[in-house]
C-alpha cells in the first residue's frame, strides 16, 4: 500500500509539473506579433508570404486560449496597429481583409465582448465603418472575417450616446432625392447580415441588440 501511495504521489507530482510547464506568465511573443502586423503592408498581395505570416500569427495567439488575459496589457496597441490599416482610405481591399483576419484571431482568443470595447467609437467613425460595410459582398466566403469585424465595430459605434439623426443634415441629394438616414443604413446592415450563413450573422445580432437601445 505504501508503494502504491508513493507511486501515486510521484504520478501526481509529474502531472503537476507538466501543468505548471504549460502555464504562461506573459505574452512573450508580443514583439514578433507586432512585427507580423507591420509586415502586412509589404506582403498582403503575396499569397505564399501572407499565408505563412498568418499561420504563424494564428499559432502564436492561439497559445493563449487558456490564458487570454495575458494579452490585455498589449491589446490596445495591437488593436491600434490593425485599425490604422483598416481605417486608412489608401488601404486596398486585400490589405483590409488581411488586417481583419488577424483581428479576428485576436478576437477569437480574447472574446468579442472584450475586443468590441477597444474599437474606435467617436461620432466621426460612423460614416467610415458604414462606407466599408457598403463595399462588402455578403456572400464572399473568403472575406467573412472582414464583415464580422466591421459589424462588431459598427455595434460599438451604434452605442455612442449621440442622436444619429444629427448626422443627417444633408438628407437630400442635389437632384432632390431623399437619401437613407444613418439609422436606416445601420438597420439595413443588421437585416442583411442576419440572414447570411457565417459568423457575421452573430455580429449582426449583437449589433441590432445594442442599436435598439440607442437614442435616435
Amino acid at each position: 500500500m505504501i508503494v502504491c501511495g508513493m507511486a501515486a504521489s510521484e504520478t501526481m507530482a509529474r502531472e503537476d509539473a507538466v501543468c505548471k510547464g504549460h502555464t504562461l506568465e506573459e505574452f512573450k511573443e508580443i514583439d514578433e506579433v507586432r512585427g507580423l502586423i507591420n509586415s502586412l503592408v509589404n506582403i498582403y498581395n503575396d499569397q505564399i508570404a501572407s499565408e505563412a505570416s498568418f499561420e504563424r500569427f494564428t499559432y502564436v495567439v492561439d497559445q493563449y486560449q487558456e490564458q487570454p488575459h495575458l494579452i490585455d496589457p498589449h491589446l490596445e496597441g495591437l488593436m491600434n496597429q490593425l485599425m490604422i490599416l483598416i481605417r486608412d482610405n489608401a488601404s486596398p481591399p486585400q490589405l483590409i481583409n488581411q488586417a481583419c483576419k488577424y483581428l479576428y484571431i485576436v478576437t477569437k482568443t480574447r472574446g468579442y465582448k472584450v475586443i468590441v470595447r477597444q474599437f474606435p467609437h467617436e461620432v466621426a467613425d460612423v460614416e467610415p465603418v458604414l462606407a466599408l460595410l457598403a463595399k462588402q459582398d455578403p456572400f464572399d466566403f473568403e472575406a467573412w472575417e472582414t464583415r464580422y469585424m466591421l459589424i462588431l465595430w459598427l455595434s460599438m459605434v451604434a452605442m455612442i450616446p449621440f442622436a444619429m439623426s444629427r448626422l443627417d443634415s444633408n438628407i437630400t441629394t442635389e437632384t432632390g432625392e431623399k437619401k437613407k438616414t444613418v439609422m436606416d443604413r445601420i438597420i439595413d446592415v443588421g437585416k442583411l447580415y442576419l440572414i447570411v450563413n457565417d459568423k457575421s450573422r452573430d455580429a449582426s445580432a449583437y449589433c441590432c441588440l445594442d442599436f435598439s437601445l440607442v437614442p435616435m
